[in-house]
């Protein structure tokens, strides 16, 4: 399965991928065996100073990147949602405001992940409802 812009009718999509408008869809090959997009951002938000598309699938967090008019380069970058140890969320400007979100895995800071609030506001929602709360004892 490659890339491709617009809606066509010989992807699979599980129940819980929204799918409206142009969407890009990610390589098949990025995707592990049975792994299942749970969430795409309806817009591209910046992580690493480059628009991301930031993905959620039932496994890991996927930031996926393509450039290049005829020599295409993939970049993706994924962290696995059993590893995220906490979620910042937080807004920034006076005018222009933006959503700014700092997720923390084992061993790494993923982010500052930016871009309009209300993706940003529904990416950290989504999150939430994978990351496993600690219990106390």
């Amino acid at each position: 399965m490659l890339i491709t812009y617009g809606n066509h009718k010989d992807y699979e999509f599980s129940a819980a991928t929204p799918v409206s408008g142009v969407w890009l869809l990610v390589l098949e090959d990025f995707l592990l065996p049975g792994e299942v997009v749970e969430f795409q951002s309806p817009r591209k938000v910046r992580a690493y100073s480059a628009p991301f598309d930031f993905l959620i699938t039932d496994q890991r967090i996927l930031l996926y990147r393509r450039r290049g008019v005829l020599l295409k380069k993939d970049t993706i970058i994924a962290e696995r949602i059993e590893d995220i140890k906490t979620l910042n969320y937080d807004e920034k400007g006076i005018v222009k405001k933006k959503g700014v979100l700092i997720i923390e895995t084992i061993g790494k800071k993923m982010g500052p992940i930016e871009g309009k609030i209300p993706d940003i506001k529904a990416i950290w929602q989504e999150l939430h409802k994978y990351v496993k709360k600690e219990e106390h004892v």
